[in-house]
């Protein structure tokens, strides 16, 4: 875990039962704690690197599922998306989302 959001959740949040650190910044805004500058850069990060991990997730089970012989239909029920074109129409717009935020492509993002 980054190290500003261990000490921020160390002081802020002591009694926090271990979760996956975007679930836990959501849980701390809700209970009122505000996040200082370099918290909000941390979450920041955070945020872009899981939406990364995400877009490069979902196509490759897409790709599974296509390889297993699931239906667009299927997929599209297993994704919540509301329908086989939509799902198709994903995989598409997926590519195109992780070009654009490759790390190459926006580097302030990815800045520590």
């Amino acid at each position: 875990m980054n190290p500003i959001l261990e000490r921020w959740f160390t002081e802020h949040l002591p009694d926090l039962p271990p979760t996956e650190v975007l679930t836990a910044l959501l849980m701390a805004a809700q209970l009122g704690h505000a996040a200082p500058d370099d918290v909000l850069d941390a979450w920041g990060r955070e945020v872009v690197t899981s939406r990364r991990i995400v877009d490069q997730s979902e196509p490759e089970f897409i790709n599974q599922a296509r390889r297993r012989g699931w239906s667009w239909e299927r997929i599209a029920e297993r994704l919540g998306l509301p329908s086989a074109e939509a799902a198709e129409q994903r995989q598409a717009t997926l590519e195109a989302e992780l070009d654009r935020t490759h790390p190459q492509n926006l580097p302030g993002a990815w800045r520590a």
